[in-house]
């Protein structure tokens, strides 16, 4: 089931908003339930990125899942998100890896994002809203969005956006029974095999400082693993470390 608006702020906010209010009033919003956006005036990204995106051109969706999963378990479904988005988009370009925590990359350039936002109560989740912004149609970006692309770049291919949405929200159906942490193992080993710049030293900045590391595991929290020069491996939350190119 699905939602489809001209415009809104944010794919995101407008769920949230939504579910909250039927939640007021007695309703739930069905597991999986979408919508999804020709333009956002407000998209966000991680942290305090914003989201490019011409209109109708891509992807900009955002999915609610009622999980029942226990708070201290979130990361299982970062990971299932994150892996599911991959498979989904593996099949139109084989070579796309997962850049920790949540992007998606094809040789060095970013053709995806995700956002996603849990409402906790009582110790487990409460809803999830999931953001993804796929770049679909994009043939030109802005000078000063690093290292992006898109499906149109990447295949010299356009495609119908609906479509394509419709092809998405059918691989998570598919994934949806491994959302659970009886497979979270599973789910980190699939996550690992397909992680950007595994086991490849390349700069990075830590503590401020540039310096060559090397990722070699994420851990239980979710927190980015490197090895670094002196042969120490240190976990690193978001934004406590970024990439160079």
């Amino acid at each position: 089931m699905k939602q489809h608006l001209i415009e809104t702020n944010s794919t995101n906010a407008w769920l949230t908003a939504k579910v909250r209010e039927l939640r007021a009033n007695g309703e739930r919003v069905p597991d999986l339930y979408a919508v999804y956006a020709d333009f956002q005036t407000a998209g966000r990204g991680a942290g305090t990125n914003r989201w490019y995106s011409t209109r109708g051109a891509n992807i900009l969706a955002s999915i609610c899942f009622d999980t029942g999963l226990a708070a201290a378990d979130q990361f299982v479904f970062n990971l299932w998100f994150a892996t599911s988005t991959r498979v989904f988009l593996s099949k139109h370009v084989p070579e796309v890896l997962i850049k920790w925590p949540n992007d998606m990359y094809v040789h060095d350039h970013k053709l995806a994002g995700d956002l996603t936002e849990h409402s906790v109560s009582g110790g487990r989740l409460d809803f999830t809203v999931a953001g993804i912004g796929i770049d679909v149609n994009e043939e030109r970006f802005p000078e000063e969005i690093p290292h992006p692309t898109s499906l149109f770049l990447e295949t010299g291919q356009h495609f119908e956006v609906e479509t394509l949405l419709d092809e998405y929200l059918s691989v998570l159906r598919e994934r949806r029974p491994l959302l659970s942490p009886d497979h979270g193992s599973e789910l980190r080993d699939e996550y690992l095999s397909h992680l950007y710049r595994l086991n490849e030293p390349h700069p990075y900045l830590v503590h401020g400082e540039r310096t060559t590391a090397t990722i070699r595991d994420i851990d239980r929290f979710g927190r980015l693993v490197l090895e670094l020069p002196d042969g120490k491996r240190e976990a690193f939350g978001f934004k406590e470390v970024g990439y160079c190119f």
